[in-house]
């Protein structure tokens, strides 16, 4: 088959406007991550529906260096503790460079009045600035009302939307009222 010029200039301009179109779709997809901390599991069930639910491009469970204590009273003697002392908890987990993601969805179980103290730890060191920042969190019985507080406090320059909260109990079987929450946010 021969080419003549005006066959090469032809398909050379559609292969480089379907590259750019395919380029523009692509710049203007907002890029996400779930980010969360869990002790019992629960956390990490939401997260994983989350991901599932909004297609976010990474989930990222926060590790500890030195973990909590494995019997329920002693670990909640301990984070009572350290969120009456400000104390930090070492994370063992490489947090990556936050620059490419508008999106930051946060789980995090509620301790004491607020957000768990690894999550208060992460938030300390990554403010996430310019970020539209999405919380979900479960407690055992208490209102989240202190979660959102220390969510607005630790990422003062962040857009932080409406949060999702369930009890310990009803964790489980939410799947359909986080998809509705999702949706009422417009982030599906």
């Amino acid at each position: 088959m021969t080419m003549t010029r005006r066959t090469v200039l032809t398909t050379a301009a559609a292969l480089a406007a379907a590259s750019w179109s395919g380029l523009a779709a692509s710049a203007g997809k907002s890029k996400s991550i779930v980010i969360f901390f869990s002790r019992t599991g629960t956390i990490k069930g939401l997260a994983q529906t989350v991901v599932k639910l909004t297609g976010a491009d990474v989930v990222l469970e926060l590790r500890l260096v030195k973990p909590y204590a494995a019997n329920y009273s002693d670990m909640t003697y301990i984070a009572r503790e350290e969120r009456r002392e400000g104390t930090r908890r070492e994370i063992s987990t490489k947090i990556p460079d936050l620059t490419p993601y508008d999106t930051i969805f946060l789980g995090t179980p509620y301790w004491w009045g607020g957000v768990s103290i690894p999550m208060r730890t992460f938030l300390m060191d990554h403010p996430l600035e310019g970020k539209t920042v999405v919380p979900f969190v479960v407690s055992g019985s208490s209102s989240p009302e202190g979660a959102w507080e220390d969510i607005r406090k630790y990422c003062p320059k962040a857009k932080v939307l409406e949060g999702f909260h369930r009890t310990q109990s009803e964790a489980s079987g939410c799947e359909a009222d986080l998809k509705a929450w999702l949706q009422s946010l417009k982030l599906i």
